[in-house]
């Protein structure tokens, strides 16, 4: 009504007949079509998606388009027109809950009003909501169509962020306890601070953290920890300009790092040796782009790292026969980034009930560095991901990692790791999946300080953790999986899964190589859906199969929280 009064008044204002404005502007609100409606507190965000993969769709017909309007649409964390949900606690939650600032929601965005954008830039800004702390979940809607003008909505699900943390990990003998106090979205600015006490097998520690994801709107990013522990500590500073989307045109990067800490070295499980450590890294680098061309985004990065590695005798075990040698590098790098724009929304992959944004392209980063000083090093790192197979009710990924060392007077590889895993999913019914997952790695002259291991959380559940250790290991799981509706105490999504493990790693004998291990189990998977944890809590027992286990047979707890199912 205040529209109408308003045009109204321009009429007289200009001496036009009353009717005849009327009509223009009933003519002119005319001419959008409604294309949704608001998106109300009980919208589900998987709701017109293949848990397969949809790709992304605005259905507009136009390449490009102008903005509008722009309204952002915060839902609340419960849905009080819900019998489940509309209670006296989770009233109340909703109450107090401090929502996460307009202002927030706008400045990631990659438009505003008046803009030209068009369906991939929406996509990306979708999946780019979705990786904040803030919201369990994000899309971008066209309310209406006006001609070549679209009116959008930002719809996010509010989460609970300011909680006490707590969390016990088990696995294999070795328990850690951790708990304090978090917030990812302090005050609804999107800045999230942390203090936490934790204690495990190998150190007792006192975090503190502050993140600053966007500052004054400009995409720079604020990292800052400190750690105080039994051992040592560990102190983080990180100010930069990161690639914030696939057309961004630059970055940089100032960063600095210090770490104390012991590290033990195993033997079936138990602890035999350990080495205290000092490593101090730093970076200043630079990046620059084209942006995203014919679906492809290429960037480069120029900077200049520094690498210092002490090392010394621990103070509760023995060494091991021989300490590693100290390390010190300045080098400069070069980077080179490749990611192709191929996503898909899916759900009820890797997560329960939530959009995943499926990547089906390749992405790649490789980096080079040089050290013409002392051995005169060649330091190489980097990974590769793609996926070699999508369609309804399959999905086969693969990737791989590398970081090593190449020392030029020796003509050898030094502290080299390479690891590769595949993934692939077989749906059997919406709720159910067969999972079969393969991973491989190849260890090349590891320091004394360092192993590569198998045993529970690293696979094999029914057995210690850093069980095994080997130069190489290969690792294979499969499961059934089963992705379930039901939500316990409207707060934690529930799934189940029944798994076989079978691992072998590759070595000396003595470190247990050179033969076949295997357990089952069954597993309970917990995704909190009302908090900002966006990870997903696993408790499996485990036991193994076979003859001849070193150290006997036992049935194993494992609990930990992972980012997938």
């Amino acid at each position: 009504m205040q529209l109408i009064r308003t045009a109204l008044r321009n009429c007289a204002i200009f001496t036009l007949p009353v009717l005849a404005c009327t009509q223009s502007y009933a003519q002119s609100n005319n001419s959008c079509e409604p294309i949704n409606r608001p998106a109300l507190a009980s919208f589900d965000f998987t709701e017109d998606i293949s848990r397969w993969g949809t790709k992304e769709s605005f259905d507009l017909d136009s390449t490009h388009f102008t903005i509008r309007n722009i309204s952002v649409n915060r839902l609340p964390i419960f849905d009080e027109e819900s019998e489940d949900e509309n209670n006296a606690a989770f009233r109340w939650i909703n109450r107090v809950h401090m929502p996460t600032r307009e202002k927030v929601i706008l400045h990631q965005l990659l438009f505003e009003k008046g803009s030209e954008v068009n369906s991939q830039m929406l996509s990306e800004n979708e999946r780019l909501l979705r990786q904040q702390k803030y919201a369990s979940d994000a899309k971008i809607r066209v309310l209406n169509k006006c001609g070549e003008e679209v009116d959008i909505e930002v719809v996010t699900r509010e989460v609970w962020t300011l909680v006490p943390g707590f969390s016990f990990h088990s696995s294999g003998g070795d328990n850690s306890l951790e708990f304090g106090i978090r917030d990812s979205n302090a005050l609804g600015t999107g800045q999230r601070v942390s203090a936490f006490y934790s204690s495990d097998t190998n150190r007792n520690s006192y975090k503190l953290s502050f993140e600053n994801p966007n500052i004054g709107s400009t995409h720079r990013t604020l990292k800052t920890k400190a750690e105080k522990s039994s051992d040592g500590f560990h102190y983080l500073a990180d100010y930069s300009l990161p690639f914030y989307s696939l057309d961004a045109r630059q970055a940089w990067r100032f960063s600095f790092e210090s770490t104390k800490e012991i590290i033990t070295q195993y033997q079936f499980g138990k602890k035999i040796t350990e080495v205290q450590r000092d490593k101090e890294d730093m970076e200043i680098s630079r990046g620059f782009s084209a942006g995203l061309e014919d679906g492809i985004t290429k960037r480069f990065v120029f900077g200049l790292r520094k690498e210092n590695y002490d090392y010394a005798i621990g103070s509760r075990l023995q060494a091991p026969n021989a300490l590693p040698q100290d390390l010190n590098l300045i080098y400069p790098f070069v980077e080179y980034e490749s990611i192709e724009d191929k996503f898909a929304l899916a759900y009820n992959i890797s997560q329960i009930h939530r959009t995943e944004d499926l990547s089906k392209g390749r992405q790649l980063r490789f980096s080079i560095g040089y050290d013409p000083t002392g051995d005169q090093h060649l330091v190489l790192q980097g990974n590769v991901s793609d996926t070699l197979l999508s369609q309804s009710k399959m999905l086969l990924q693969w990737k791989a990692d590398w970081k090593g060392r190449w020392n030029r007077q020796e003509n050898t590889w030094e502290d080299t790791l390479i690891n590769y895993d595949l993934d692939f999913h077989r749906g059997q019914t919406e709720k159910r999946t067969l999972y079969l997952g393969f991973s491989a790695s190849k260890a090349i002259h590891l320091n004394s300080s360092q192993q590569l291991t198998l045993g529970g959380s690293t696979g094999l559940r029914g057995f210690d953790s850093h069980y095994l250790n080997g130069d190489a290991l290969l690792k294979f799981t499969i499961e059934e999986r089963y992705f379930s509706d039901y939500q316990l105490l409207q707060l934690l999504r529930v799934g189940y899964a029944g798994f076989v493990d079978v691992g072998k790693v590759y070595g000396d004998p003595q470190w247990g190589a050179d033969r076949v291990y295997k357990n089952v189990g069954l597993g309970l998977r917990l995704a909190p859906s009302k908090t900002d944890e966006g990870r997903i809590i696993h408790i499996d027992l485990a036991y193994p199969i076979g003859a001849n286990i070193p150290g006997g047979k036992s049935l194993q707890l494992v609990v930990e929280a992972k980012a997938s199912f």
